[in-house]
């Protein structure tokens, strides 16, 4: 593995693969990612025309209004831990977006970035195994609403998310937002594959909004368990009790968490 001073794995330097419009980005970057592209890739499109996050919700993608892009990742783990991907991806994004536009965010376990509990980012991590049971590669795909307005939203999301432009009053370089998350996520990635999930656990932690917090715990539509977002486990899953006191653990492939 090609790695850079720092003696992270280099992703800064690796194809960025750009479109005008694509139906989605992780459904061509999986095509990329099977026709044998190198860890780091990048695809790109200005507008999507079926982008969707969990659980096949869509996710509107207008052209030059947003940061829409899959990153292709092949690390050496367990599949067990492939879903702290997720996690990782949210912290670089979190650090990304301070470093750029000085606006502060925070991240809704387990895919959401969000200010003030509106949704500015989605991600969506899909993972695909070698027939021995390994890890073939990790698609993380990212929707970020970087410069639209109140107008470009659906009526009933105008009041759920937000944008970097409605946040901060100006249009922001999506090019740049690009560039630095990867340099960010090189940083975060190499991290967790050289010490493992506790560092991006504890950074995930100091920027949480969910822990603390009454949550309803959704498989698709339906309702499974309420109750306090208590914790999170060191392999990246949320403990959440009731009000008797009965614990229960949900990983990433089960659940949609509604505040």
């Amino acid at each position: 593995m090609k790695t850079n001073q720092d003696g992270y794995p280099e992703l800064k330097g690796k194809p960025l693969c750009f479109y005008q419009i694509l139906p989605s980005t992780n459904d061509k970057a999986r095509v990329w990612a099977e026709q044998g592209a190198a860890e780091g890739t990048i695809v790109q499109a200005d507008c999507q025309t079926a982008g969707h996050g969990r659980m096949g919700r869509t996710w509107q993608s207008p052209p030059g209004k947003g940061l829409w892009f899959s990153l292709l990742l092949r690390p050496q783990i367990h599949p067990q831990f492939a879903a702290q991907a997720t996690l990782l991806v949210a912290v670089a994004l979190v650090e990304t977006l301070r470093f750029v536009t000085n606006v502060s965010c925070q991240i809704k376990w387990p895919n959401d970035i969000l200010y003030k509990d509106k949704k500015i980012c989605g991600i969506l991590s899909e993972m695909k195994l070698t027939p021995a049971g390994e890890v073939d590669y990790i698609i993380a795909g990212v929707g970020l609403n970087v410069n639209m307005e109140r107008c470009d939203f659906p009526e009933d999301l105008i009041d759920r998310a937000s944008s970097l432009a409605i946040l901060t009053g100006r249009q922001w370089d999506r090019n740049l937002l690009l560039q630095a998350f990867r340099s960010c996520m090189e940083k975060w990635y190499g991290l967790w594959l050289a010490d493992g999930f506790e560092c991006i656990r504890d950074e995930w932690l100091a920027h949480n909004c969910t822990l603390g917090r009454q949550v309803q715990v959704k498989d698709d539509d339906r309702v499974i368990f309420c109750g306090r977002a208590k914790a999170l486990q060191a392999d990246g899953s949320l403990v959440v009790q009731d009000d008797a006191g009965r614990e229960e653990c949900f990983n990433f492939g089960e659940i949609s968490i509604r505040f």
